[in-house]
This record gives C-alpha cells, structure tokens and sequence, in this order.
C-alpha cells in the first residue's frame, strides 16, 4: 500500500494500519511518511525529519492567535497478545541492539489517527476560525527524548512560538467520553538509574561480603514508601522500578548491581 493511498483510508483503517505497524523511538520512518502524506493531502505545509522523525504541519488562516495540537509516534517494546486480526507480529532493534517485539501498547497510534481526524475536520471548517494550525507529530515520547529533539531541531524557530498547545491521551474511559479537567490532568515523568556497589563473595560465603542484591531488594521496598507516606492524600504520584540488573551466576555476590 503506498503512503498516497493511505492519505485517502478512512480513519479506522490509518488505525488498524499503524497498530498492525508499530515502530520504536526515533524509528518512525513508515509513520512520518503516511502522516505527511495525508497532511499534505489535506492542505497543510509539511515538514518531516524534524528532531529525527517529527513531522510538522502548518495551515494558515489568516489573523489570529497560533494553537499548536500535539501527538506522539513511537511503540513499544511489547510482545501483543491481544488476538486481533490486525495485531503487531512486527520486531524491532532496541537501542542496545537486541531484537525485540514491538507494540502499540501506550495507545499512540489512537492519539496519531486522531490528529489525523482533527486535521481533517479543521481543514474542511476553516470558516469557523482564524489563526495558525501547527500539527506536531512527535518521535520518542517513550524514550522522553523526542519532544527536545525537536525543539532543539529549532521547532519554535522555523515553524513560530504557538500560543496555545494541546495535547491529548488515552485513558480507560468508557468509549465515546472525552474528559478535561482545569490543573493538572497528566503527570509529568522523571526517570533515574540507581547503582549501588557493595563487595563480591562466593554465595556460601555472604559474611565476607557486601550484598549489593540485598541493598537492592532494601531500596526498592524503601522507595515504595515515598508515595505512601511522604506525598500527600491530596495530591497523586507514580513510583516505578521498571528494571534490575544484578550478578552473572547465581552462586556469586556481585559487587555492582543496577538498579534502573
């Protein structure tokens, strides 16, 4: 299917299209193309590789304030299960280099045919406003690196300082709600990497050592408290530990585990 045919696919197939073809960060090649493609369809100034893989659109209608409307590209390194006719079966290369299966498990695919729709509609209604439309199609949300790489691809610059930016999420809402709320509605994400380094032994012998393994367990269950006792009742946060890393054989103490 060429990417001037899928600028013509009505929106639930562009879905179906993009779950059954994910890409990982800073890899959404295939998604650019149909996103410009169908941009440019519609009447928009299209640039593409902007931080990599981004993709802007312009639509100018005369005087008035810029609203800038914003979705991420990339997937995940999932393996789906889902069952359905159009699952992903694709892989991918992780930035390590290992091959991995990839899914669109964080729902961006919904968030970019939904751009897509609204890029539509506001095309087709331009007498019902005025201003600048910036579409921002992003990479690597995933890796929180595709937002600054566009920016520092000179976003604002090149394509002008937006006045308003929306974006959007899934979320597990019935179907057909749309929910909005004044504040916060999303939170924003920190991540780290921990390494603690204790001093190796042979496993019968852990008296002669420093467990890094067992500082690790200890952490993780300490930093589980962080949210519990000391953020407030009325406020919300999120604590992960996503990966550990420890040791090569199971009858050695290491001496530097990760804790990610």
């Amino acid at each position: 299917m060429t990417t001037a045919t899928q600028a013509l696919m009505p929106l639930a197939e562009v879905y179906q299209d993009l779950h059954r073809n994910p890409e990982l960060s800073f890899q959404e090649t295939r998604t650019a193309g149909i996103i410009a493609e169908r941009l440019r369809h519609l009447g928009y100034e299209t640039t593409t590789g902007v931080g990599g893989t981004g993709v802007v659109g312009l639509l100018r209608n005369g005087d008035g304030p810029t609203a800038l409307l914003r979705a991420d590209m990339d997937a995940l390194p999932v393996l789906e299960k889902t069952g359905l006719a159009y699952a992903s079966t694709v892989t991918g290369k992780a930035p390590g280099g290992n091959d991995v299966p990839v899914m669109h498990a964080c729902g961006h695919d919904v968030h970019v045919t939904c751009l897509l729709g609204a890029a539509g509609v506001l095309a087709a209604e331009r007498a019902s406003w005025a201003g600048t439309l910036m579409l921002v199609f992003q990479p690597a949300e995933e890796l929180a690196g595709g937002a600054q790489a566009m920016i520092d691809d000179g976003l604002f610059g090149r394509f002008g300082a937006p006045d308003v930016v929306l974006g959007q999420h899934v979320a597990p809402f019935p179907a057909g709600m749309l929910a909005a709320q004044p504040g916060v509605a999303f939170a924003a994400a920190d991540s780290l990497t921990i390494r603690l380094i204790g001093r190796g032994a042979h496993g019968s012998r852990p008296e002669t050592s420093v467990d890094p393994i067992v500082l690790a367990a200890a952490t993780v269950l300490r930093l589980q408290t962080i949210v519990s006792r000391e953020v407030a009742g009325s406020e919300a946060a999120v604590l992960t530990i996503g990966a550990i890393r420890a040791g090569t054989a199971g009858n050695i103490i290491p001496k530097r585990p990760n804790l990610n």
